[in-house]
């Protein structure tokens, strides 16, 4: 194969500057984008742990599991963001753009590393960082871990190549370090040392001796952990299994299905989507993509028989990584995801650009420099305008639900974004019609609950939360339940679902806070006192929970402990005319001048303390 010499396409620092720069470009919309709700807001808003930085949040890190995963090395450059620059989405961005920059430099050092040509090299490093399948990983801010893993997955790849060739037990020893760093990101990275073979088939390597298989046993006993605690962290949010009807012989038309379509995507861009729903069943399709998929196992097999080492290579190294997120054991609602294609991508693009410029540059030379100009600019293009989806929730869904009209996921999600925005009615029918395509999605049932919650409906929300609870038992619908319950004055029942609640989330404030209400109701006073109490510890700047201990206090002539609660109450909120009014009574009670309160809680509208300063005041307000 030929090899540029002496040009200005061998000045591997100018093609470094032109993938950064272009790479920025591509995705510079983002810097004015925000949070989605998908995730992103439980990693920042929900996630305490991200909130600060000290010895018991980085044990957190370390020892929790967030949203089904375990991701201690992601979550503390999330506090690292937050650090810098608080609950902003603009440092987040920055910073998966930063690593998917790095990424791609890795990238482009590896592949001059692995064969000769800096065109190939170069080529491939531009279509990895501006494919639009790649906007998902950078772009989601909850998508961290992908760039993060892709950063230690390929700094793990060169230190072999260097191990390979200087064959000193250091190098084997930091690309150990690097895969241990790359699976405390993203579990999938326990592919490293399936795709460290297909490395060895790239460097014409052996792999019938065993001492290539022996080098990656370290990488194997390294993942053993991760992957347990994997498979936890999935099974407590019973992400596992969420389509239970589908066999065997469905799972596996789907996953060859999803193996072949993969690469279609890489190919022809042009119906992507944030998730890809699960179909209703097999169709014909997914077998004639399996029956595909089948054949590029054939030819992998026949490529290594006849040591077409870069598509042997390829195709080895597209296959491990894929091959985990393939559904076989079935996770999360969506059958694909274009972050899947992250890392895996590299395995189709360094034969697919190898084996066209070898065929082209015999051609033309001419057509070689037009088309490195033409597609990375098509594809820098295409990136850019579908960086649109991630400007709002209301794009990002909108986008989902035109490709999948029929995706209880997307009209789930495209209902959340109305009520998020009060538009209630506009609302409605978007979770309806989830519920119609899939009326196991236990998301929507949530949702319709939350919606009948907020109008005034909290009868009916009862019944869409416990149909949301029998499919699953989802904390955020048993709490729901529970504030329903409060509503319709069922203390006892709220009491049941608190306890379920508070085992999950022990500590949750606002569950306090109705343990506490319904413990009032049933005159358990001190219960109350200690559930209302609880609630100001964990979240001592509420001033509901002051205020309604502050009432309870009263009512049991505890009351300087009551005028204590109160004025904390009035000091949050001077607006709160019940606050002012019952100050005003505890005073009166303890001999004290009541009303300039009452007054004050009649300026703010308390009809109780119109009778109150009649009576005490002398007034005929």
């Amino acid at each position: 194969m030929e090899v540029v010499k002496r040009s200005w396409t061998n000045n591997k620092l100018l093609h470094i500057a032109i993938i950064i720069r272009a790479t920025v470009l591509a995705y510079s919309k983002v810097f004015q984008a925000g949070f989605m709700s998908w995730d992103d807001m439980e990693y920042v808003f929900q996630t305490k742990d991200i909130q600060s930085i000290d010895w018991s949040t980085i044990t957190h890190w370390f020892t929790k599991y967030y949203i089904g995963n375990y991701q201690p090395l992601p979550v503390a450059t999330y506090a690292l963001d937050y650090l810098m620059n608080g609950a902003h989405p603009l440092a987040f961005h920055i910073d998966s753009l930063i690593w998917h920059v790095a990424d791609v430099i890795l990238l482009y050092i590896f592949l001059q590393k692995i064969q000769p040509n800096v065109w190939v090299s170069f080529i491939v490093a531009l279509l990895f960082a501006l494919h639009p399948t790649q906007t998902e990983s950078v772009s989601w801010i909850a998508a961290r871990n992908k760039v993060m893993n892709a950063f230690f997955m390929f700094s793990a790849l060169n230190m072999y190549v260097t191990y390979v060739r200087a064959k000193h037990v250091k190098y084997l020893v930091g690309v150990c370090l690097a895969g241990f760093a790359a699976y405390l990101c993203k579990a999938t990275a326990v592919a490293l040392p399936l795709a460290l073979l297909a490395v060895d088939i790239w460097l014409g390597r052996s792999l019938k001796g065993s001492k290539v298989w022996l080098e990656k046993l370290p990488l194997v006993i390294l993942s053993l952990p991760i992957i347990y605690m994997t498979l936890h962290a999935q099974q407590d949010v019973n992400f596992l299994e969420v389509h239970h009807e589908f066999g065997w012989g469905e799972r596996i038309a789907f996953a060859g299905y999803a193996y072949t379509q993969y690469i279609v995507q890489l190919l022809f861009p042009v119906k992507l989507s944030v998730l890809y729903p699960y179909p209703k069943g097999v169709e014909p399709i997914h077998i004639v993509y399996t029956v595909i998929a089948l054949g590029i196992a054939a030819l992998t097999y026949i490529s290594y028989r006849r040591k077409w080492n870069i598509l042997c290579g390829g195709l080895f190294f597209y296959t491990f990584n894929i091959l985990p997120v393939l559904q076989f054991i079935q996770f999360g609602e969506v059958l694909m995801a274009d972050r899947y294609l992250y890392v895996a991508s590299v395995g189709i693009w360094l034969p697919l650009v190898y084996y066209t410029y070898q065929f082209l540059v015999e051609k033309s030379r001419v057509v070689v420099y037009v088309a490195t100009a033409a597609i990375p600019l098509f594809f820098l293009a295409m990136t850019y305008q579908r960086n649109d989806i991630w400007m709002s929730e209301m794009n990002f869904w909108e986008a989902i639900v035109e490709k999948f009209p029929h995706s209880s996921v997307a009209q789930n999600s495209m209902g959340g974004v109305y009520m998020k925005e009060g538009n209630y009615i506009q609302a409605a029918p978007f979770i309806e019609q989830a519920i119609a395509d899939y009326n196991k999605n236990y998301k929507a049932w949530y949702n319709k609950g939350v919606l009948l919650l907020r109008t005034g409906n909290a009868a009916e929300a009862v019944k869409a939360f416990d149909a949301c609870v029998a499919i699953k038992e989802y904390n955020k619908a048993l709490f729901s339940r529970a504030m329903a319950y409060d509503l319709l004055h069922q203390p006892r029942a709220t009491l049941q679902d608190i306890e379920k609640v508070l085992q999950q989330q022990p500590d949750n404030a606002r569950a306090y806070y109705l343990q506490g209400s319904s413990y009032e109701q049933l005159q358990d006073w001190p219960q109350a006192m200690n559930s209302y109490t609880k609630a100001i510890e964990l979240q001592g700047n509420e001033p509901l929970y002051y205020l309604r201990r502050g009432i309870l206090n009263a009512n049991n002539n505890r009351n300087n402990e009551a005028l204590a609660d109160l004025t904390t109450t009035i000091n949050m909120t001077p607006e709160k005319a019940e606050a002012w009014y019952w100050r005003g009574m505890v005073k009166s009670g303890m001999g004290q001048e009541p009303c300039p309160d009452l007054q004050m809680a009649i300026k703010r509208g308390s009809k109780e303390a119109v009778l109150a300063a009649q009576k005490l005041c002398n007034t005929t307000h």
